[in-house]
């Protein structure tokens, strides 16, 4: 029977990518082993993992070498390491950095899959890790970004008066966007939503918001439902309404990614100039430049004129038995799916998502990436 691994991440994720009653689930169709205390920080005990099942390793080297199958979150490998014939299955961010992601992986010759790169595809729903990343980012969003802010996100009416509710502005639509504007909304905030692709329209306002309509931008319908670069001169128009905007807000979140790119520069220094005293911008971009001009990676500044500006990239971190629940259960649907189909030829999800064989990196989408560099 094959033998799959799963380790434990580092203190700044405490994401599981199985947990308990996935093992269960999968227990006869693998052995499983679990590395010492991997959802503890998710709420999942090594005991659980044991009655579910699985047999509690404390090494890492030792959980690697006695597995067919790796599986964690973040890349597992920072150094040359004679692995030998392992398949890694994470959620690593492939298209973003080539050395610290991808390079260790050949040096050490091994299979590597990310379900980061997964299609968009009926068949791959069920493992859209992206989708559930996003989603609880979206939410978490909302949730910081009231506690930060000055205003009560409702109206709230009682003896002393009537506070007005906070405006809250979400830039890109994406799912963690949607996510974002269905918490605000149900806080009782007024939430208006901008993106560059028309489709999001309906989806904002079903959601009950109102959608900034800004003609003109490049909307390409093989982009897999990602946003695209735009023109300099719809970028500049982009600016500008976005000033009037923004300057009314309490609270901004900014969620614009283009794939293998860095992030749209959304929030110029003359718009937080001209922004209110307390307010705040949450940018769920911060890992790829940010949205805003004064995004700082990891840090909470606060500008001269007082607006708070959250660039923190390990949210989920923070939600860790939420997260890990959706996260997992994506895995779970892929390796049911890697098991049954890893034999076939150019299947469409596997040959998608395989990075690299037997430390030859042969996917064509990260081959193009690089090349670009």
């Amino acid at each position: 029977m094959i033998k799959i691994g799963v380790l434990s991440e580092d203190q700044n994720s405490n994401i599981a990518v199985l947990i308990p009653h996935n093992i269960k689930q999968l227990k006869n169709q693998a052995e499983f082993y679990i590395q010492k205390n991997t959802g503890l920080t998710s709420g999942y005990t090594d005991s659980l993992y044991e009655e579910a099942g699985a047999k509690i390793l404390s090494s890492r080297d030792e959980l690697i070498n006695q597995s067919d199958i790796v599986l964690s979150f973040n890349p597992p490998l920072s150094e040359e390491v004679p692995y030998g014939n392992k398949t890694f299955i994470g959620a690593y961010d492939v298209l973003n950095s080539y050395h610290a992601n991808i390079l260790p992986f050949q040096k050490n010759g091994v299979n590597v899959f990310s379900l980061n790169l997964l299609p968009r595809t009926t068949i791959a729903q069920s493992m859209d890790i992206l989708s559930s990343m996003s989603s609880m980012l979206g939410y978490k969003a909302v949730i910081i970004a009231s506690t930060l802010s000055p205003v009560t996100l409702p109206m709230i009416t009682g003896a002393g008066g009537t506070l007005k509710p906070a405006n809250v502005l979400v830039l890109g639509a994406g799912v963690a966007g949607l996510q974002a504007i269905a918490t605000a909304k149900r806080l009782g905030a007024i939430v208006k939503a901008f993106d560059v692709r028309k489709v999001a329209k309906i989806d904002v306002e079903s959601l009950g918001a109102q959608f900034i309509d800004i003609e003109g931008a490049v909307d390409q319908q093989n982009a897999g439902g990602y946003a695209v670069e735009q023109e300099v001169d719809y970028l500049q128009k982009i600016e500008q309404v976005l000033f009037e905007e923004a300057v009314k807000a309490d609270i901004i979140i900014t969620t614009a990614k283009i794939p293998g790119k860095k992030a749209p520069l959304l929030i110029t220094k003359k718009i937080i100039d001209n922004m209110k005293n307390g307010a705040v911008i949450i940018d769920l971009a911060a890992d790829t430049g940010g949205n805003s001009v004064f995004t700082k990676k990891d840090e909470t500044i606060t500008t001269k004129n007082g607006v708070v500006i959250v660039g923190d990239t390990n949210l989920l971190a923070k939600i860790a038995k939420p997260t890990s629940f959706l996260i997992a259960n994506n895995f779970t649907s892929f390796l049911t799916y890697y098991l049954k189909n890893n034999s076939k030829e150019n299947d469409e999800i596997l040959t998608a998502t395989n990075v690299i064989r037997n430390g030859k990196l042969i996917n064509q989408k990260i081959i193009q990436e690089i090349e670009q560099l």
